[in-house]
């Protein structure tokens, strides 16, 4: 009977120590945190070693859940919780678990606009005053794209799915600002990518 392997997400392994030079940055006390679309779960181990103040709440579509658990065993510590079933547009007014920020990587190019303001919107409605919403990925900025390699996987996205595509970070702060958000952090990451940050909250 042939071994079943770990899913691997190479992306992951090359932007996380760069995520987590900010991560650590910002979470510097005891806090929940919800990771939308954890994929193979390996963003969720390295980041709960790493910050062990943090409790790390994995979630994506149920068909991921097996390899997210597959990595979940190989972690021995206690501040990882396991999957949540969770798709934008689908059940996402049904989750409810207190959190006090969310993280979520290369996620909203790959599902649709309409999937992306329901990740907004129930983020916004979940986070307290002071929560925060981290996004890594391509972003274009003023309906521009911000690299020759990111206009060529823009357009291998759309002949996959029309539905998908990089989204303009300046349309994500409008639909931020409609749930009480505001972007106060847009960190340079590497091969073309970005860690947003918006604040729940007013900003003085």
């Amino acid at each position: 009977m042939a071994l079943i392997e770990k899913p691997e997400a190479p992306p992951t392994q090359r932007n996380k120590w760069p995520i987590l030079e900010i991560l650590s940055k910002e979470l510097i006390s005891t806090a929940n945190i919800l990771e939308i679309g954890s994929g193979t779960g390996q963003h969720a181990i390295f980041f709960a070693e790493k910050l062990p103040l943090i409790t790390w709440f994995t979630s994506d579509i149920e068909s991921n859940h097996a390899g997210i658990k597959m990595w979940l065993e190989t972690y021995h510590g206690s501040n990882i919780r396991p999957p949540f079933d969770l798709e934008m547009g689908l059940n996402d007014q049904d989750f409810n678990t207190n959190i006090d920020h969310v993280f979520s990587s290369n996620t909203s190019h790959i599902m649709s606009y309409k999937s992306v303001k329901c990740m907004f919107s129930m983020i916004g409605r979940l986070l307290p005053l002071g929560g925060k919403f981290y996004l890594y990925g391509p972003f274009n900025m003023n309906n521009q794209f911000t690299s020759k390699s990111n206009q060529e996987f823009d357009g291998m996205l759309k002949k996959q799915n029309s539905l998908m595509g990089i989204r303009d970070i300046e349309k994500l702060d409008i639909l931020a600002e409609k749930e009480g958000m505001k972007r106060y952090g847009f960190h340079e990451m590497p091969s073309n990518n970005y860690l947003s940050i918006w604040r729940k909250g007013k900003f003085i």
